[in-house]
């Protein structure tokens, strides 16, 4: 592992159908609500990073359900980073219940894009700065 993030979600009424279980959907908000995390944990929230001038369209996600999630269960969300962000930025996400137990994995494959021209590019150098900068520890 090269860089984790944690959160913790309580699961909420309208993220579950009749039988009080997690809607299928939510669980790829719940990975957002991940990144989102360790954007900030990386000290630069999305908001930051986008009057930088960048954005991070989504490429592609996959989701494995393991056993579900129900109304009132608190969910541990575990964002990893293996890889150092080149081109891409690929996002590796557990989420667990309070017992402990996986509720889904899955991944998350983010691109960069010039926010004004829409025009890929590689990772910027704040976004790249902030990741090694956390990697290495150093405040």
């Amino acid at each position: 592992m090269l860089y984790q993030s944690e959160m913790e979600l309580e699961v909420r009424f309208y993220e579950t159908d009749q039988m009080g279980i997690v809607h299928h959907s939510n669980y790829i908000r719940y990975f957002e609500c991940g990144r989102g995390k360790m954007m900030d944990d990386l000290g630069l929230p999305v908001i930051r990073f986008e009057e930088l001038g960048f954005i991070m369209p989504v490429s592609s996600v996959s989701c494995k359900y393991k056993t579900p999630a129900r109304l009132g269960d608190k969910l541990r969300i575990v964002s990893t980073v293996e890889k150092e962000p080149m081109a891409r930025v690929e996002v590796h996400t557990q989420i667990f219940n309070q017992n402990g137990d996986l509720v889904c994995e899955g991944d998350v494959v983010l691109g960069f894009l010039n926010k004004d021209t829409r025009r890929p590019i590689r990772a910027p150098k704040e976004f790249v700065d902030a990741f090694s900068k956390a990697v290495s520890g150093s405040k």
